[in-house]
């Protein structure tokens, strides 16, 4: 596993990469100071792929979990499903001290780290993501947001991550076109630098 820290001053953070980090995920984290279970958001696919090694990780090192699931794909970036989030936080009894654990592609990232950066004027979350574009490019940096109608992005905040922990054996089961977005996404930074 390799490990980097993003320097932010005080909103800097770690990022977690290599085979089997979701398997440990709950020690990392517990390492990292928290203490409480954490709300996991995340879609029906990716926790029926992936959710059983996160979630059994995250309850060894904690206790059960709350699982909000939202819908997968762009179209599910909107208020409706911040709303829902909103609801599902209430109803969950979360508190200025719950945190987010948003596990999934950058759609469940943008959507979820928006609602960590507004709920309550703002709860800590860490990205756990599960796309080769999620893991390089949109749980870094801390943009979070929703679309409207009229555009991508429209309503956001940066609201950095508490930490970033990409587990690199879930890009075995993404699709070829997923995988090939991802690969330009590393292309496109190579470049820029």
């Amino acid at each position: 596993m390799k490990r980097l820290r993003v320097e932010l001053g005080d909103r800097s953070y770690r990022i977690v990469v290599g085979e089997g980090v979701l398997e440990r995920a709950g020690e990392l984290l517990r390492r990292a100071g928290f203490s409480t279970a954490p709300i996991v958001v995340s879609s029906d696919r990716v926790l029926g792929l992936h959710g059983r090694r996160l979630l059994g990780s995250l309850e060894r090192a904690f206790s059960k979990c709350p699982v909000i699931r939202i819908g997968d794909g762009e179209r599910f970036k909107n208020h409706q499903t911040l709303a829902m989030l909103y609801r599902e936080l209430l109803r969950a009894g979360a508190d200025r001290r719950s945190w987010i654990v948003a596990f999934g592609g950058g759609v469940t990232g943008d959507v979820a780290g928006f609602a960590a950066a507004t709920y309550m004027r703002g709860i800590r979350y860490v990205h756990v993501p599960t796309t080769l574009l999620g893991q390089v490019d949109s749980s870094i940096g801390g943009k979070v947001g929703i679309n409207l109608r009229q555009g991508k992005n429209l309503i956001g905040a940066f609201h950095q991550p508490s930490a970033v922990l990409a587990d690199t054996a879930v890009l075995q089961t993404l699709p070829a076109r997923d995988l090939a977005s991802g690969r330009l996404e590393v292309v496109k930074c190579g470049a820029i630098r």
